[in-house]
């Protein structure tokens, strides 16, 4: 029982995000603010799967790689790492004029910074990227605080059941304030020696369980953004 727990929390990278995903399925909300955080659901999910299948052939040697070669799932968390922060900026700017130009500044200079980081380091791609990831999670952060510093000096202040944003937002609060400290780190507690290796993999557990509670709190404000009057 134990191994099978341990097999299905191995890959809540993908049936997490169904949780969500179901939800907009049955109540399918309408508002404006729904779609960025559709598109980063479906586009998480194909990269998960593709992450998780690819760790799958490498942990139990499905293709009898004889020659020590395994595939490589690290471009594709690096590629998440992009596509998360270009679809919450886009949700983001949903939420007011307030956050229009911030949220069109800072995916270009997460961009350009991204490029020029990979041009002149040397790193491959194809390695996860500490820097990107870390940097990715503060930039989400500054957008979550800066949401909720507006929301409690509003005029009308919002809350959970009135404004089902609050919910993403929450969750990618949680999810950013924890993370960034792990990805942070993670690059040298992989490559650092074996027993930090076998530490980091312990440590990504935490990441997976507050990437349930991030699809989680996005899949209440899916519903509530449906039933709320």
């Amino acid at each position: 029982m134990a191994e099978l727990l341990r097999k299905i929390f191995d890959w809540s990278e993908v049936w997490a995000l169904f949780i969500p995903l179901t939800v907009l399925l049955i109540y399918k909300p309408k508002s404006i603010w729904v779609v960025p955080v559709k598109w980063y659901l479906i586009i998480a999910l194909t990269l998960n799967i593709c992450i998780d299948f690819i760790w799958y052939v490498n942990m139990y040697d499905l293709f009898d790689s004889r020659k020590g070669d395994r595939w490589n799932n690290n471009i594709f968390y690096n590629f998440q790492s992009i596509v998360r922060l270009f679809f919450f900026s886009w949700f983001f700017s949903t939420q007011g004029k307030q956050f229009k130009q911030i949220t069109r500044i800072i995916p270009v200079i997460f961009l350009t910074g991204t490029f020029i980081f990979f041009a002149l380091s040397g790193k491959s791609i194809f390695i996860i990227s500490s820097y990107l990831m870390a940097t990715e999670a503060g930039f989400l952060l500054i957008y979550c605080l800066w949401f909720t510093n507006k929301t409690i000096r509003d005029d009308k202040p919002a809350f959970y059941t009135t404004h089902p944003p609050l919910w993403v937002v929450g969750g990618l609060t949680l999810y950013t304030a924890v993370n960034f400290f792990i990805f942070l780190f993670y690059n040298y507690l992989m490559y650092h020696s074996q027993k930090l290796k076998e530490y980091a993999a312990s440590v990504w557990d935490i990441h997976n369980i507050l990437f349930i509670l991030l699809c989680t709190s996005i899949a209440i404000a899916f519903y509530n953004e449906r039933t709320r009057k």
